[in-house]
């Protein structure tokens, strides 16, 4: 599963720093910094408030959910461990027997007892003529310390990574010349971590003691101060003048002996160069100690703030903090970004308490899934419940409804029953008079058309009603007009006109034809209407004077769809007058 958030932990020897980073869509983001003083690091009670009070501050929230998701990483100083590369496993070995060879040799290659000691590898190299790994180590009791002490805080540590290996991840991405040779030298407040690299790889690395606090001692002898006193001189005195020139001498001896020594330990014969030095950490703050380590050294010094190198995105911070705690962060920086972007961290964490977080992860895992479990069965037992009063309670109102329904039911039967008795009584039926007048009204003119026969059958069923006429005119005018007279009343359809045919002399011919037609739908109401026409009433009535008949004229609201007429104008004037 990918790591998605780290809280990674620094336990200096002035300073407990904390930073919390998370993985998004568009890269790393660093949540927030925490940075917190603490006089005695071997006291653990005052170590665990102070990283308890950060924790709270920065507002890291843990639920069920996601306390055993969040990794929580520890720093361990360079002075704390130990390196040693192994070159004499066989060629055949494969990734599988790696870690079984390691342990063999291990056994005569740590410089304690394998049973005091927490040990691992990484950095496997292949040739034809054998494999090669870096083997890292530790004391166990020193791993101890720190596992004990964020262990009361209630977190359980997921890895402990090596403050060299955070360095180098810190700067792989800002060291972009494959060839290039640049020294990082974190100056912390009780140790100083060398690191060599060769373009973004870590080829030698060192830890020694002359430190921020070495030159705090320093000047509280020289200048026969306390503490405190000396605390604010060594900002103030440059690192070429005395009394920290002398912690300058020292601090830039260290330097030498440790390139001394990574020239001597790395086979490369054509050694090269140093191309740069970048200084890091709160001890690196003295003045001008850039500029006399680059006078003495003879390579180009500088300080390096690793946060304004781009490698996360930090805008979500306080810029003040990043101002004055930027260049202190480059370990617990590198520590959370290796914990996130390493597939399989380099990490000297126990195995007990590796198996233990696994186990108490499994078993957390097991009681979320059976709370969800047990919290999905009651909510179905409860919707189940709640879904069958429901049912019931529908389906009383149901039968209630049903009964009622059954009642309007029978109610409406006898009602409709009653209406269609008197439908049936009062519907119009069409009569042959009906259909022989309107034809009357149509050939009115008797000079023009004439009859001859009128057949009309099954009027009670329009659907079969047929009528057949026969009609002589004096022109073949007239004939041709009645199909399209018929069409026009709405009354016939289906209009059939037979063979004309021809009667009488030269002179004065008689045209005789035949039509059938059918009745439309409409024929009922139209034959209704013509033999029972709508009566007009008038009111004759005479309204007293002293009675107002006249309409309210605010609540009538004029409509588009009336408009008045100059018919009704008129009229309203007249009924004025």
């Amino acid at each position: 599963m990918a790591k998605n958030q780290v809280v990674a932990i620094d336990i200096g020897n002035t300073n407990v720093t904390i930073l919390y980073i998370e993985r998004t869509t568009e890269g790393l983001r660093l949540v927030d910094v925490g940075v917190a003083s603490i006089t005695n690091p071997d006291n653990r009670e005052q170590t665990t408030a102070t990283i308890k009070e950060l924790w709270n501050r920065l507002g890291i929230k843990q639920n069920i959910f996601n306390k055993h998701r969040m990794e929580v990483a520890i720093a361990l100083p360079r002075g704390s461990v130990v390196t040693k590369r192994l070159t004499n496993l066989p060629a055949s070995t494969t990734d599988a027997q790696l870690p079984s060879l390691v342990e063999m040799a291990a056994e005569t290659e740590l410089p304690f007892q394998v049973e005091e000691s927490v040990f691992t590898y990484h950095d496997v190299q292949r040739t034809s003529e054998g494999v090669s790994i870096e083997l890292v180590s530790t004391r166990r009791d020193t791993v101890t310390r720190y596992t004990e002490t964020i262990a009361a805080t209630g977190n359980t540590p997921s890895a402990i990574i090596p403050s060299m290996l955070a360095i180098e991840t810190a700067t792989r991405n800002t060291l972009t010349n494959p060839e290039a040779r640049t020294i990082i030298v974190d100056v912390g407040a009780g140790h100083t971590d060398f690191c060599l690299m060769q373009g973004n790889t870590l080829t030698f690395s060192r830890g020694f003691s002359v430190s921020g606090n070495h030159l705090t001692r320093t000047l509280m002898s020289e200048l026969q101060v306390d503490i405190e006193t000396a605390e604010q001189e060594k900002q103030h005195i440059p690192a070429n003048q005395l009394p920290t020139r002398t912690w300058t001498r020292n601090f830039i001896g260290e330097l030498e002996r440790s390139i001394a020594a990574a020239k001597r330990e790395i086979t490369d014969e054509q050694f090269g160069e140093i191309d740069e030095v970048w200084l890091c950490g709160g001890g690196a703050r003295v003045p001008e100690l850039a500029e006399t380590c680059q006078e003495q050294l003879q390579i180009p010094t500088r300080l390096w703030n690793p946060l304004q190198a781009g490698i996360l995105d930090t805008s979500g911070v306080d810029s003040s903090i990043l101002e004055n705690y930027g260049d202190t962060l480059t370990v617990p920086l590198g520590v959370g970004i290796h914990v996130l972007e390493t597939e399989k961290p380099v990490s000297l964490l126990p195995t007990e308490v590796g198996v233990k977080r696994a186990e108490s992860t499994r078993k957390h895992k097991q009681l979320i899934a059976a709370g969800l479990t047990g919290f999905a069965i009651l909510v179905l037992v409860l919707s189940g419940i709640t879904f069958s009063r429901s049912q019931k309670s529908k389906e009383d109102f149901l039968d209630k409804r049903i009964a009622t329904y059954t009642m309007l039911q029978n109610d409406a039967s006898k009602l409709l029953a009653r209406e269609l008795i008197l439908v049936d009584k009062l519907t119009h039926q069409i009569s042959p008079l009906d259909v022989l007048h309107a034809l009357s009204t149509l050939f009115n003119d008797r000079t023009k058309v004439a009859w001859k026969t009128f057949e009309v059958s099954n009027l009670d069923d329009l659907q079969k009603a047929r009528i057949s006429f026969s009609l002589q005119a004096n022109s073949h005018d007239a004939i041709n007009s009645m199909p399209e007279i018929l069409n026009r009343t709405n009354l016939f359809s289906k209009i059939e006109t037979g063979e004309v045919t021809t009667t009488g002399d030269e002179r004065r011919p008689t045209f005789e034809v035949k039509i059938t037609c059918r009745l439309t739908d409409e024929a009922v109401h139209l034959f209704a209407q013509k033999r029972h026409p709508k009566p007009v009433i008038e009111f004759n009535e005479i309204i007293p004077e002293d009675i107002d008949v006249s309409l309210p004229t605010d609540d009538i609201q004029p409509t588009d769809d009336i408009q008045p007429t100059d018919e009704t104008t008129e009229e309203e004037g007249k009924e004025e007058e």
